[in-house]
């Protein structure tokens, strides 16, 4: 009768081995796995900006080519609402979730730095509790006491892009070199809305670029061009243009877009011209070390 030997198991030796090789696997496919996400997320916010490019030109083709003004005397019984496309627009979207880039849905309340260009702006985390109950009317809420809803997103309008019939009070064209109709030359070049880091602001040839990728949400350093000027998706934000075009667009193409009417007093034409502020957009060594790298996509 034959005796069987003991079973061997794994040695010491071999099991580390094992969990060295599951670790360096681990390491190739992490990295992978977040592109992975990351390409799912940008995809989702280029849907996301094709269904805002189908709701104003919803809101456009119902005023004739017109967009709501920047601020607003016709929405909450007459009060004066900053930023009017939040609440105006909210009849077509019917929900908060399209007002997100799936990249930024971390709201600012909670604690995130809101210099992060991935965090969601918040209207509640703007003002505070510091104003009074008349200067609530200059933002969008729904609900009574005390059970208000904010309005929150990451995306923002440009607000030369508006019939300008009533922003500040004024008369039509009170803030020059808006688009007052959509139905101008060149749609394909003038975006409308997309990755921002406050609900929308008024971007101008003049605005230099930002330092730092971390700078205060209302753009501070360099002008307002810098609410779009965001580390978002891999140095690149998503825009809707006024053609209804969605596309990707590399940081400092930002500065080749036609944000405005306004021409440069030199050369007559849109853009940079020979302001010198930036002497070549194409050239890397031009810009601040942290938008160097990037990409210049087709537009």
């Amino acid at each position: 009768m034959s005796v069987k030997g003991k079973r061997k198991g794994f040695t010491l030796i071999e099991l580390l081995v094992v969990i060295a090789i599951i670790a360096l696997l681990m390491s190739i496919l992490m990295p992978a796995l977040r592109n992975v996400r990351e390409q799912a997320r940008n995809s989702m916010c280029m849907q996301r900006l094709q269904q805002w490019g189908l709701m104003f030109n919803m809101y456009a083709s119902e005023w004739d080519g017109g967009m709501m003004d920047w601020a607003e005397y016709a929405w909450a019984g007459g009060e004066f609402v900053e930023h009017a496309w939040v609440p105006m627009m909210y009849e077509y979207a019917k929900g908060y979730e399209v007002y997100l880039c799936p990249s930024a849905t971390e709201l600012w309340q909670y604690g995130l730095d809101p210099r992060d260009p991935k965090a969601a702006w918040d209207f509640q985390f703007i003002i505070g509790g510091e104003l009074s109950l008349a200067d609530w009317y200059w933002y969008y809420r729904t609900g009574t006491p005390p059970n208000y809803v904010y309005a929150y997103g990451s995306y923002g309008k440009n607000g030369f892009i508006s019939t300008n019939k009533d922003t500040w009070g004024g008369e039509p064209d009170s803030i020059p070199w808006t688009f007052q109709n959509i139905r101008v030359r060149g749609t394909s070049e003038i975006p409308l809305h997309g990755d921002c880091s406050l609900m929308g602001g008024f971007p101008t040839i003049y605005d230099t670029p930002s330092p730092t990728s971390l700078k205060h949400v209302y753009g501070g350093e360099g002008g307002e061009i810098n609410r779009w000027n965001l580390d978002r998706h891999h140095l690149s934000v998503n825009l809707v243009f006024l053609d209804w075009s969605v596309r990707k667009v590399g940081l400092r193409q930002l500065w080749a877009l036609r944000w405005t009417k306004q021409k440069d007093p030199g050369t007559g034409q849109s853009g940079w011209g020979d302001l010198n502020i930036v002497p070549d957009w194409n050239n890397p060594l031009d810009w601040p070390e942290w938008m160097r790298n990037s990409k210049n996509y087709d537009l």
